[in-house]
């Protein structure tokens, strides 16, 4: 097998560009961490592994969790306190900030509808490496009231980016869309 030769100056060049491409792998894995009972990936489980990482996962697990309950009982005072001010929403109808959003779901509850049910599944998070930034990916069941009486079930599919702010996790935007149908 013929051997490669590298110039010494070379040499340094192939070690430079192997040290950044090792460091940029560890960076883009930092976090990608499924919900308790989800089967995690080595590598992911490897990652999660360090101290701040898991302790800002398990916040954002008990963040989605007080979120989701809260949209579930149409609490809209605490559910638009998960909401950072200059939020932004993307569904099925179009792009919502914080108060078209807020007024949508007033006019629902004061019409007599809300939610009747809420549930998450498979819910993955990936948390960027300062640890102050993250993303929640999940499916999200939900059976809603109309105000005509009539009731919807659907299962969805759910974005959520959270930025830590002032030493809270804020919710900045969300992009909810249909879930594939099953076959």
């Amino acid at each position: 097998m013929p051997r490669l030769r590298v110039a010494p100056s070379t040499a340094l060049s192939v070690a430079g560009v192997l040290a950044a491409v090792l460091a940029l792998a560890a960076i883009a894995s930092t976090v990608a961490a499924p919900a308790s009972g989800a089967a995690r990936p080595a590598a992911a489980t490897r990652t999660a592994a360090s101290g701040a990482a898991e302790k800002t996962i398990a916040e954002l697990r008990e963040l989605e969790d007080r979120f989701n309950k809260t949209y579930e009982a149409n609490d809209l005072k605490a559910y638009f306190d998960f909401y950072s001010d200059d939020m932004t929403q993307l569904y099925q109808q179009g792009r919502l900030d914080l108060p078209d959003y807020r007024a949508l779901w007033e006019k629902e509850i004061a019409g007599g509808g809300g939610m009747v049910e809420v549930k998450t599944a498979d819910m993955v998070f990936h948390v960027g490496p300062s640890n102050d930034s993250a993303v929640a990916a999940y499916r999200i069941f939900t059976k809603q009231r109309h105000p005509d009486g009539t009731t919807t079930e659907s299962w969805n599919q759910e974005t959520d980016v959270l930025f830590k702010k002032n030493g809270r996790w804020k919710v900045v935007h969300v992009h909810y869309s249909d879930a594939p149908k099953a076959n």
